[in-house]
């Protein structure tokens, strides 16, 4: 079973991204993971989103990174009981990409690191599947569960991005950013994006689930 513990909002402003993404909660075997827990600015909530269910950030066994921008990734901080779940690619972009992409937090590799564990493609937990998803940054990945639920966070930011088959923006390679959509679109029967509603597909049609 999943859950959006705080859902994402595709929000700018004269002054720049708020960066709300969708915080999902999956529970499989008895135990918790966080999918992007978010930044400062949505703490509060997910801590409170939290406890409506009766859980507290030790309660979390695994948090997932799918990439290491901030807004995406800076609450990994506070599930100190948890295992942090990142890309190897996603690692070796931060390094190599910190002075370039602005919004890379590449200072948890080194907050984190007695923590992280790093995955690739194909490689499994609690049965759901890593999928790599390049183009947003090098390193960003998917996690595909078994009823086909897949959670792209920015590999897939908005759902018109789904839609019209490319994507808005991208700070690495726009070239893969849209075949990772295309792969997306392609397996997954429910998606999470990054900053939108979660959708279906059906025979290619891309269904938000308020008109599902």
């Amino acid at each position: 079973m999943f859950e959006i513990l705080v859902p994402g909002i595709p929000i700018y402003t004269s002054v720049g991204f708020i960066g709300f993404c969708n915080i999902s909660l999956v529970e499989v075997d008895g135990k918790y993971v966080v999918i992007d827990p978010g930044h400062f600015g949505n703490r509060e909530y997910l801590l409170n989103a939290l406890s409506r269910r009766g859980l507290k950030v030790n309660d979390i066994n695994y948090v997932v990174l799918t990439h290491l921008h901030y807004d995406h990734a800076i609450n990994a901080l506070i599930f100190k009981n948890a295992r942090v779940i990142l890309s190897e690619k996603e690692r070796d972009y931060a390094l190599a990409y910190r002075e370039r992409d602005p919004y890379i937090a590449d200072m948890l590799l080194d907050l984190l690191k007695d923590r992280i564990y790093y995955v690739k493609e194909s490689d499994e937990m609690l049965g759901m599947k890593i999928i790599e998803l390049p183009g947003h940054t090098d390193g960003t990945m998917g996690i595909l569960l078994k009823d086909g639920t897949t959670f792209v966070e920015d590999a897939i930011k908005y759902i018109n991005d789904a839609i019209n088959r490319a994507t808005s923006f991208t700070y690495y390679d726009i070239n893969e950013a849209n075949k990772s959509i295309a792969r997306i679109l392609n397996v997954a029967k429910m998606v999470v994006p990054g900053h939108d509603t979660p959708f279906q597909v059906e025979n290619g049609n891309i269904k938000p689930i308020n008109e599902v």
